[in-house]
């Protein structure tokens, strides 16, 4: 009687396989737009905004992109901070410059002063695959200044608020903090959460919007921080867990499109 043999690459391959299944990626923002109707209450972040327009990753599509972007690749994007007193630098080390030159595959986003701003993320099993059954997947902090610095900490940034006079008064809170889960994204697995929202037409990356301030000068680069603080991943049994995932941005502010249109029409009119 023949009994077959395997290769014992096979075991370590379908071993490694049911290892990485296992494993959640962490999350960052993978693209940004402008859009319409969105926040039209200050600092108001809602769950209805719209994904925004397809085609990431190419050209004239309207979004834009963090901090050395290089695609939807963990180990060029995810950025983790442990440090008790978070007094590790906001941006992670290919992030850090200010500003960093974007692609022309993936360019930083173009905004007006006032405009509504969405970043998408994925969630990674972060909601319908918790790790501990009273894990929460966390909050959405968005802060911004037009004058970064290369040695930014988290500790320092988290201290600046919407008034822009806390901590060290170079920043601000740009929206009110805002739950990891919009309650409508969805990634493709047989969860009863992916189910359920498969079955109620959501889907798509989860979302988080944020207004560009008013103040902010046409011309200028604006810096966003992106900051979820996912220390509750394995529930508050595990006291003192610090988990911090950042993405570090930067916006070019133009002026809105109708007065970019009036200007060159005056300017049109002063050559007749």
């Amino acid at each position: 009687m023949h009994v077959p043999t395997r290769n014992p690459l096979q075991f370590v391959g379908v071993a490694l396989l049911a290892l990485i299944s296992g494993v959640h990626g962490h999350s960052w923002i993978d693209s940004l737009s402008v859009v319409s109707g969105a926040n039209s209450a200050p600092f108001k972040n809602t769950t209805t905004i719209q994904q925004g327009p397809p085609g990431a990753g190419q050209q004239g599509t309207g979004l834009g992109y963090i901090r050395a972007y290089q695609g939807h690749i963990d180990a060029t994007a995810v950025y983790l901070i442990t440090a008790p007193k978070l007094d590790s630098n906001i941006c992670r080390s290919s992030q850090q410059q200010n500003p960093t030159a974007n692609t022309a595959q993936f360019p930083r986003l173009s905004a007006s002063p006032g405009d509504s701003i969405q970043g998408t993320y994925l969630k990674n099993g972060h909601i319908s695959k918790p790790d501990a059954p009273d894990g929460t997947p966390g909050t959405i902090y968005w802060f911004g200044t037009a004058n970064a610095k290369p040695d930014d900490t988290l500790a320092n940034v988290k201290q600046w608020t919407v008034d822009g006079k806390g901590g060290d008064g170079r920043g601000k809170l740009l929206a009110n903090p805002s739950n990891f889960d919009d309650g409508t994204c969805v990634e493709p697995n047989v969860t009863p959460i992916a189910n359920q929202r498969t079955a109620a037409g959501c889907g798509g990356p989860c979302k988080s919007a944020f207004k560009l301030p008013q103040d902010a000068k046409v011309g200028s680069t604006f810096t966003v921080y992106w900051v979820w603080d996912y220390s509750n991943h394995f529930g508050p049994t595990k006291k003192g867990h610090v988990e911090w995932y950042t993405s570090c941005t930067d916006i070019q502010v133009v002026a809105p499109k109708r007065k970019r249109f009036l200007n060159g029409s005056a300017k049109f009119r002063g050559r007749l």
